[in-house]
């Protein structure tokens, strides 16, 4: 989620210690505080007026609340002229704060020169793995001039409903599966977190072992209801557990899926639409399709 309007997410710690400059009297770009809550929820909306001053306050309320929680390095970096704020990125940690999506990147007019000093600010720990996982058209040339790569080739449009092969395969279970299933503690703690968050999570049981998935309602055109995966197992064979899949969608309404890919997926019955909705990456690990967690996909939605 990326705006620049007319021109334009430990280690950690140590990009904390520095990440204050200077460009001119009275405008400086330093980290968001606990102060700055309501101002910058405020310069948010403007930025991004889809969403309402409601709904950013309670995703800031939701990311503070994770971050100190998980003493993670902070909400992201703000320019303020004097007591105004007039430009932010957000930075969305991960836990463990190996990787952090940088998200909802705003410059007033005025201010726009500016802009990349919030970029070079949040950009400082080389040992940490950025994302962009929602970038306009137009920003992509700038993206990459800053040193992220594209990482998908594109995104799965499917309706695992209607896949017959792994019929009555798998079955789902909305809570935490039995003592008799294989159940990884942190992928269990991830569900935990995310439903928090108001995705909707359950686990897709087979050959003893469960399988988590992580979903975030989206709507295309404001109108067609759709499952965007935010995370689902790496090892997961969709010959066998996309029509259970489709079962749970279903049970809350939606019936068509969006996943990051490289190609089409085999068992998932649907369309690889080549080029859309790419995910970039600047950093030491290359992140998989298939795992958005901890971005502003769940947290705050793109």
């Amino acid at each position: 989620m990326t705006t620049i309007r007319d021109a334009s997410s430990a280690p950690a710690a140590a990009a904390a210690a520095s990440a204050t400059t200077e460009p001119r009297p009275g405008v400086r770009c330093r980290r968001v505080g606990p102060a700055d809550i309501d101002a910058l929820g405020l310069l948010l909306t403007q930025g991004f007026p889809a969403r309402s001053l409601v709904d950013w306050r309670r995703s800031l309320t939701q990311l503070r609340a994770w971050t100190e929680a998980e003493r993670l390095p902070g909400l992201g970096f703000v320019l303020a002229d004097g007591d105004a704020l007039v430009g932010c990125l957000l930075t969305l940690y991960g836990a463990g704060g190996t990787r952090c999506n940088m998200s909802s990147w705003y410059v007033e007019e005025g201010y726009r020169r500016f802009g990349t000093m919030l970029v070079s600010a949040a950009l400082r720990d080389r040992s940490i793995t950025y994302v962009n996982i929602s970038s306009e058209r137009h920003t992509r040339p700038i993206i990459e001039a800053q040193g992220f790569r594209r990482y998908t080739e594109g995104v799965m449009l499917a309706a695992p409903l209607a896949s017959l092969a792994g019929l009555g395969r798998a079955t789902i279970s909305a809570g935490r599966p039995g003592a008799d299933v294989t159940v990884d503690p942190a992928e269990a703690a991830l569900m935990e977190h995310h439903a928090a968050l108001g995705c909707i999570t359950f686990w897709c049981v087979a050959d003893g072992r469960a399988y988590p998935f992580v979903v975030a309602r989206r709507l295309i055109k404001g109108r067609l209801p759709i499952a965007q995966i935010v995370y689902c197992a790496e090892a997961l064979d969709w010959r066998r557990l996309s029509h259970a899949v489709g079962r749970a969608l279903a049970r809350h309404g939606l019936f068509l899926l969006l996943l990051d890919a490289q190609g089409a997926v085999p068992g998932l019955p649907g369309r690889f639409l080549a080029g859309r909705m790419p995910k970039y990456a600047r950093g030491p690990v290359t992140p998989r399709c298939g795992d958005l967690a901890y971005t502003e996909a769940a947290v705050i939605g793109t």
